[in-house]
């Protein structure tokens, strides 16, 4: 496990997206990773007009290099990694809101485990602007449904990782949107159930990892009508803690010790990430 923060802070995200899109965000979003904006544009062939963001919850960078080998389906289709770090606190609503604004916390505002719309331009409404059309796809009251909420795109709510994944395919054959957000959480849940590294949250990670590689095939169809993104972008990781026994103190009226697995704490474990971006 790594024992440094990495780089380039979560926030750095949606510009780069945009950047390999070929469009420039305003301040006060980040600037972005252009080396890395660069050689994706180049491996496309242009700016890219189609792009799938795929989201897997809580997705620690420390997993990857123990289980390497469960991230195979992911390589399959990825040829560029970034190694974020997550925001503070790592919560997802945080995490993701500075995922999609380029901003720090104090910035957008989402500073803990809430989830208020978010009033400030967001990466869609930057893509709503120039005439893109973006679509968000998440399980019933999750994070997206709730702080980007409000927008003049199209939002769909599925009951559980089955319905992501045929909705996903759906959406995908449409050849309707630009942008298409997915959002998962089935390795969350299980880790927080049972463990970071326990056979329930390891299995999870492998289903999220084996949609993804659905997905990326699902793509393929369109190679040569469209440059198309792919990304597979975790927005934090998740620590191991004492089940049953309060270790810290509580975290807006959560017990965190309450849990096999918890984030939301500086920990390498919960801030450090690993992006892999795809090209078609």
């Amino acid at each position: 496990m790594a024992d440094h923060f990495n780089r380039y802070p979560l926030k750095h995200f949606a510009a780069t997206v945009a950047d390999c899109m070929g469009l420039e965000l305003p301040e006060p979003y980040a600037k972005p990773i252009t080396w890395a904006s660069r050689i994706l544009k180049e491996r496309l062939g242009g700016p890219a007009d189609r792009v799938v963001l795929y989201h897997a919850d809580a997705v620690g960078q420390y997993i990857w290099q123990k289980y390497p080998y469960l991230f195979a389906p992911v390589y399959q289709h990825t040829s560029l990694t970034l190694p974020f770090v997550s925001t503070v606190e790592s919560f997802t609503p945080v995490a993701h809101a500075s995922m999609y604004t380029g901003m720090d916390p104090e910035g957008h505002g989402i500073k803990t485990y809430v989830r208020p719309q978010l009033a400030c331009s967001t990466l869609y409404d930057e893509l709503i602007r120039a005439g893109k059309r973006p679509c968000i796809l998440c399980p019933k009251d999750s994070t997206f449904e709730h702080i980007f909420a409000g927008r003049d795109m199209d939002y769909f709510f599925v009951d559980n990782a089955v319905g992501v994944q045929e909705k996903a395919l759906e959406l995908i054959a449409s050849d309707k949107y630009d942008v298409i957000s997915i959002h998962t959480f089935d390795y969350d849940d299980a880790a927080h159930a049972f463990g970071p590294e326990s056979k329930q949250a390891l299995n999870a990670l492998c289903l999220e990892a084996e949609g993804f590689h659905r997905l990326a095939q699902a793509l393929e169809q369109f190679r040569g009508k469209h440059r198309i993104l792919m990304t597979y972008s975790p927005d934090h990781g998740q620590h191991a803690t004492m089940a049953g026994v309060i270790d810290e103190a509580q975290v807006d009226g959560l017990d965190i010790g309450s849990f096999a697995g918890m984030h939301g704490t500086k920990l390498i474990e919960d801030m450090n990430i690993m992006h892999f971006f795809g090209t078609l």
